[in-house]
């Protein structure tokens, strides 16, 4: 079943813009990343944070434009409320993303190249799920019956990066840096899962807007 958008098809639009710019979020954190452990300077991975922020910056103007919409009473109140929640969850997705790529930057936190290949993996897996995330909220706005796939694809995801990260930290412990490095590393690979754990939080409320749209 679908949304009936009629004179809404504005929020539509602006639903859809939003999660395109969740997922570029996460798209610009991985970019970093990733420069991050190819040895790029702390100046340039200040400047790829910089763009991070933006594009987060985005995500917030166009969560706060769909917001005004819904508030003047584009579609019936139940819809409103499963589409201002769905939003703001999905918006949480891409604070995570910049939150995380800035408390690498600020802190200038030294990975250990042991840990590399690992946090490649995770990299790699959250990209693909924001993709499934933005694929599972577009299938929701219309109707598409493929929408509980993407929805599983994000869970499953989201068991990906949980095993990721208890190998990571169980390789980190196992290294001779000192026990404050090496809790400073464990936050920041906890701060990049947590992405991954917002994305499953946005799939959760898909479903939750299939089931009472089903009921």
């Amino acid at each position: 079943m679908r949304l009936r958008w009629g004179k809404a098809s504005q929020v539509k639009e602006l639903v859809v813009q939003h999660a395109e710019a969740v997922e570029e979020t996460v798209k610009s954190m991985a970019t970093a990343l990733l420069a991050c452990l190819e040895g790029k300077s702390w100046e340039e991975l200040e400047e790829l944070s910089v763009a991070t922020h933006r594009r987060e910056g985005n995500a917030d103007d166009i969560r706060r434009k769909t917001e005004l919409e819904l508030a003047r009473g584009a579609l019936l109140a139940g819809s409103r409320q499963t589409l201002l929640r769905l939003v703001g969850r999905a918006d949480r997705l891409a604070n995570s993303a910049e939150e995380t790529l800035s408390f690498l930057v600020l802190q200038r936190i030294q990975i250990p190249e042991l840990l590399h290949p690992i946090l490649r993996e995770i990299v790699d897996v959250t990209v693909a799920q924001a993709a499934d995330v933005r694929a599972a909220i577009n299938g929701l706005l219309e109707g598409d019956e493929e929408t509980t796939s993407h929805v599983k694809a994000v869970d499953h995801k989201e068991g990906q990066v949980d095993e990721l990260e208890r190998r990571a930290i169980s390789r980190l412990f196992s290294t001779d840096l000192s026990l404050s490095q090496k809790i400073l590393v464990r936050q920041f690979v906890e701060h990049l899962v947590e992405i991954s754990d917002r994305a499953e939080d946005v799939a959760d409320m898909v479903l939750i807007a299939l089931a009472t749209r089903q009921a």
